[in-house]
């Protein structure tokens, strides 16, 4: 099936790179709205345009959004669920260690070396990077976001559109508010309200920084 990704930077690079480790896909190019990249070759594939031209493709096709904003990645989700020629797949890495009933929904991004343990959920448009830690009974629901070396303790929640920082951590039952983002190598000790940003050991909300929305 022909494959089109929606973002040309970092994690699309991944997935060109990777896409094809267990799936057989054709790689179109890359969808991206910024039109100073439109007609570059990004990872040795072409920059095709903004996501717009997937009007005109009307056979079958497989789609992944390829974008670590959370809030960006709801945009364009928003802009593109009407097509119903469109799937989104699962892209999961070899190396990611799936727990007994482990749930994934559709578009998921998860990173070599990631460990999701018993019974969590990742629901759609999750992305859970490099060497990760995912405790038992998680849930993430849609279009969060999890950086590299991130270890989440059993029953943590990261509400819609939430953000975890490079190397931070998560104590158990602890839920990460919408839209919030936890900075780099900070500890969340209690619950975090939504439209945050929390840094340091113990993680703190800072004032005036209620950037996501």
């Amino acid at each position: 099936m022909d494959l089109y990704i929606i973002g040309a930077g970092d994690v699309g690079g991944y997935i060109a790179y990777n896409a094809n480790e267990k799936q057989d896909y054709n790689i179109m190019g890359f969808i991206d709205d910024n039109p100073q990249k439109w007609g570059n070759l990004v990872y040795g594939f072409k920059v095709l345009g903004g996501v717009d031209i997937l009007e005109d493709i009307k056979e079958d096709i497989a789609v992944v959004i390829a974008i670590s904003s959370p809030t960006v990645k709801e945009i364009i989700y928003n802009k593109i669920k009407h097509y119903t020629n469109i799937s989104f797949p699962n892209f999961v890495h070899s190396t990611v260690w799936l727990g007994k009933d482990a749930r994934l929904g559709i578009g998921n991004i998860l990173y070599p070396g990631s460990t999701i343990n018993f019974e969590t959920t990742i629901e759609d448009f999750v992305i859970i990077n490099m060497n990760s830690s995912i405790g038992h009974n998680c849930r993430f629901e849609r279009f969060s976001t999890v950086s590299p070396s991130v270890s989440c303790g059993g029953f943590t929640v990261l509400k819609k559109g939430a953000f975890l920082g490079i190397n931070s951590t998560t104590i158990q039952s602890t839920m990460i508010g919408e839209y919030a983002v936890v900075g780099a190598g900070s500890v969340v000790i209690k619950n975090v309200p939504e439209r945050v940003t929390v840094v340091g050991n113990p993680a703190r909300v800072l004032p005036n920084k209620n950037i996501q929305s």
